[in-house]
């Protein structure tokens, strides 16, 4: 089909979708937004709506369907969450008064990254549009969530480009946006990591980055605090690439079609100010996420959030993902917890007052898009009044800590006046066909509306004088807006009819009339009526106006609250779980008594949990190796140790009778067994991979925790690697490192290393079972209970024993035939020997070998030095 056979409109649509054509296309029609071609097919499936067929030219047909417009947010979000955009395409003049084609033209455009509707945007969580531009040996990113209006960014140099993807990789795991533009990137290695994630991937061609000017018409709708916060940022070298924040205003320019007033702020951070924590170790320790729900269900972000409003949720999320290094910075955070807990009252009272406070942090992008309704600005203004009594509390309390907090509270007393004698207490949603202006406010708009009143009371008296004057006792006045006012009689009746009736309208089971009296009233009517909607609407406008230049002011009091209520959160949080305040030090020490797994203490209420102490430092206890069986809590041990630690970190009380903690600068795990098959990778060669990144960046002031290292591979490949690691975090790092291990022969390492320690959990064997104490003790045990355990797995008896027989041959090392008497021809080897039997024979073997006769009496001085020296080895 040509285009020149189609109709005008169809000819519309395709000029329009031609600018868009990565996006499903919503073609305003009337009541309807219409979807044609292949985006009707996708949206019909994804939507599971009924897919049709309209003409669109000469004889032809074309897919087609659609959705009523005052239900298309539900379907946009559909089609988000299922990674399209949508562009909005909508009628731009009146189609009644149109000559010819009515105008339309895309309005917005709606992607993952860029969508603010409430209804489908989770809560407690931040949806972050980013961009990153990577070249020179430099990363460049910045994101913003365009729902509140908060904009960061940083860059990242690095040397090796598995650098560059391990910064990506963190900071997308943190960021979690559900969208990224990105320029185009030559290196595989960045472009099949982005591939396999599941981003929505923006390519960014190198002709946009080359030249990003503003134009005057784009310049106009950015705040102009935008600019000189990037002013500031290049005046002190903090970026040397200002391209990704280019590229994201222009984005949102060129989606979004509108002012972008609340992007105010641009916070420039770097990693290193925060305690660094990669996605390894977010995932292992679930900060956010449980391992087994991959939701927030089940980690340690779930046991602290008790905040009250959405933006205290997010807020905490961002603490509890990126926890503080500066001491100060930590220290004021427990103080104000300590204070909090020390003045009940006043801490249940403003938990009280929270839960009313509205999510004014993501009405800004409303108020700057000017579509902020009534309803929603007496929400502002009630958390307003709800935020001036949190101020007064904390103002009128005896404490100075919670003066100078109540000193950075703005209550905007002047937009809760100002809102408060404009609107009414309970105003409608929509402003289209209700009164929500106070009566006294405007004199005017009062005439207006009274007239319109006295409309309503005439028609109704002049409906019961029709009555009274006709006899027609179910004669009702009634209006539609097509017709407007008219007489309704039903067929019944139509013999008493007067002659002044003029017919209007003729149905089924009644006819409409008019006369001229109800017609001149019409028009007085409706005159008062449109007049007083518009003069309504105008006030209206002009309180948006006032909400908009307050925008700054708005948001930086949300971001307070959100502050006050993250604290709040930890506060009760640290009171109801007996948590104690830390002490931090700055002697490299990490000392706690009877520290508790925050998680699995309080999921497993039912469970007496065991408490456990640790103690860490730069020299004598810098690494301790512990053994023990599986399942006797090896793993939650250092869990719980690394978790408190962040707690700290993050300004929070501990699970603990006692902690002393000092500053770390990084936290790494290697914990579990996990593959990368997308790339190829084994279980073990991602263990290797991780256990790399840990030897390259953890320095003296990181806290390691390693758990089953080497495991992926044979006996005596991994026994070496592990031996190989725990000796060069001793000799090289020195860094704070547990050591969790089932290879016994580790364990002589602290014979060999003054910073090495053995740890094991306690176990209590019975006849025939074992009982998991959960107690960590000084020394090192040589059995995992293997058995044992899976005896109590619920492994059958036959294996059971077959297990033992065999175990009790690999164990008698003094049988050479051992492998006849299990008589198992699928058993192909087991070594009996430990690494140290292996050395030993091999000394012996070669002392054997010795021919004394041949040798002179100055090799055989040097043989023995030699020999003497190895023997030191074994």
């Amino acid at each position: 089909m040509t285009k020149e056979n189609l109709t005008p409109m169809m000819k519309q649509y395709l000029s329009i979708k031609e600018e868009y054509k990565d996006s499903i296309l919503f073609f305003r029609l009337g009541d309807f937004y219409e979807m044609f071609f292949e985006d009707a097919i996708i949206a019909s499936k994804e939507l599971e709506i009924a897919l049709t067929k309209r003409s669109t030219g000469a004889n032809s047909k074309s897919p087609m369907c659609g959705i009523p417009y005052h239900v298309a947010n539900t379907y946009i979000s559909k089609l988000i969450s299922k990674g399209y955009k949508v562009a909005i395409c909508d009628q731009l003049e009146d189609p009644a008064l149109a000559k010819g084609i009515v105008k339309r033209d895309v309005t917005k455009v709606v992607t993952p990254g860029t969508l603010a509707d409430f209804d489908y945007l989770k809560q407690d969580e931040n949806n972050y549009l980013l961009s990153m531009i990577v070249k020179s040996h430099m990363v460049y990113l910045s994101y913003t969530d365009y729902s509140t209006g908060e904009l960061y960014t940083t860059s990242k140099a690095y040397f090796e480009i598995d650098e560059a993807i391990d910064f990506i990789a963190d900071e997308l795991y943190r960021i979690n946006p559900p969208e990224i533009l990105i320029n185009e990137i030559s290196n595989d290695k960045i472009n099949n990591f982005l591939n396999l994630s599941n981003f929505y991937i923006n390519r960014i061609k190198e002709e946009e980055l080359e030249n990003i000017v503003f134009n005057s018409e784009e310049k106009s709708l950015i705040n102009e605090i935008v600019f000189e916060n990037i002013e500031k940022i290049e005046k002190e070298n903090k970026l040397s690439d200002l391209s990704s924040i280019y590229i994201l205003l222009k984005y949102l320019i060129k989606t979004q079609k509108h002012s972008l007033n609340h992007l105010n702020t641009i916070i420039y951070y770097e990693r290193n100010k925060f305690l660094i924590l990669d996605e390894n170790s977010k995932k292992n320790l679930e900060l956010v996420k449980g391992l087994n729900t991959n939701t927030k269900s089940g980690s340690l972000l779930e046991i602290l959030d008790k905040t009250k409003t959405s933006m205290g949720s997010r807020e905490l999320k961002k603490w509890v993902e990126a926890p503080l290094n500066n001491k100060d910075e930590i220290e004021y955070r427990l103080n104000l917890i300590e204070e909090f807990n020390s003045n009940l009252i006043l801490l249940d009272d403003i938990t009280n007052i929270l839960k009313d406070i509205y999510d004014i942090e993501r009405l800004s992008v409303k108020i700057s898009n000017k579509n902020i309704n009534p309803k929603e600005i007496v929400s502002l203004k009630n958390s307003l009044y709800e935020i001036n009594n949190i101020k007064t509390l904390l103002e009128n309390s005896n404490n100075n800590l919670f003066k100078e907090l109540s000193s950075s509270i703005n209550p905007l007393v002047e937009i809760q006046k100002e809102i408060d004698s404009i609107i009414v207490e309970d105003p409608p949603v929509t402003t289209d066909d209700s009164r929500f202006i106070k009566i006294g406010f405007s004199e005017e708009l009062d005439e207006l509306f009274e007239a319109s009143e006295k409309g309503k009371n005439w028609l109704l008296n002049l409906e019961n004088s029709e009555k009274e004057k006709t006899g027609i006792k179910n004669l009702k006045i009634k209006y539609n807006k097509i017709l407007g006012f008219f007489i309704e009689v039903t067929k019944a009746n139509l013999s008493m009819v007067p002659d002044n009736y003029i017919r209007k309208q003729t149905l089924v089971g009644s006819e409409r009339y008019f006369t001229m009296e109800l017609k001149e009233m019409e028009s007085k009517i409706l005159g008062s009526k449109d007049e007083a909607f518009k003069l309504q609407l105008t006030i209206f406008n002009k309180l948006k106006d006032f909400l908009v230049d307050n925008i700054f002011n708005i948001q930086k009091t949300a971001k307070n609250i959100a502050k006050i209520d993250s604290i709040i959160s930890l506060a009760q949080v640290s009171r109801n779980n007996n948590y104690t305040r830390p002490n931090i030090n700055d002697s490299g020490i990490i000392d706690i008594k009877n520290g508790r797994h925050p998680i699995v203490e309080a999921k497993f209420t039912g469970e007496l949990f065991v408490p456990n102490n640790t103690f860490l430092n730069n020299s004598d206890e810098m690494i301790h190796i512990i053994t023990g069986p599986n399942m006797a809590g090896k793993s939650t041990y250092m869990r719980q140790v690394a978790l408190i630690t962040i707690m700290m970190h993050i300004g929070c009380f501990v699970p603990a009778d006692s902690a002393n903690i000092s500053i770390i600068d990084r936290i790494f795990t290697r914990i579990g067994a996990s593959d990368n098959l997308a790339k190829g990778e084994s279980t073990f060669m991602v263990e290797m991979k991780e256990v790399s990144n840990i030897v390259s960046n953890a320095t003296k002031n990181s806290l390691l925790i390693l758990d089953e290292v080497g495991r992926g591979t044979s006996t005596y490949d991994g026994l070496s690697i592990a031996w190989a690691i725990v000796e060069y975090i001793a000799k090289n790092i020195k860094a704070k490192t547990l050591f969790a291990t089932h290879y016994h022969e580790l364990v002589i390492l602290s014979e060999k290393f003054d910073n090495i320690k053995n740890l094991t959990i306690e176990v209590e064997k019975t006849e025939d079972s074992i009982i998991f104490l959960r107690k960590i003790i000084e020394g090192f045990t040589n059995n995992s209970y293997g058995i044992e355990v899976a005896k109590l797995a619920g492994i059958n008896d036959e294996i059971i024993r077959r297990a033992s027989q065999i175990l009790s041959v690999v164990e008698n090392k003094e049988n050479s035939n051992f492998k006849e008497k299990i008589n198992d021809n699928s058993l192909v080897d087991i070594q009996q020997k430990s690494i140290f039997d292996v050395k030993k024979d091999e000394y012996i073997n070669k002392v054997a070998n010795i021919n004394i006769n041949s040798i002179s009496p100055i090799d055989a001085l040097n043989l023995l030095n030699e020999l003497v020296k190895e023997s030191r080895d074994i």
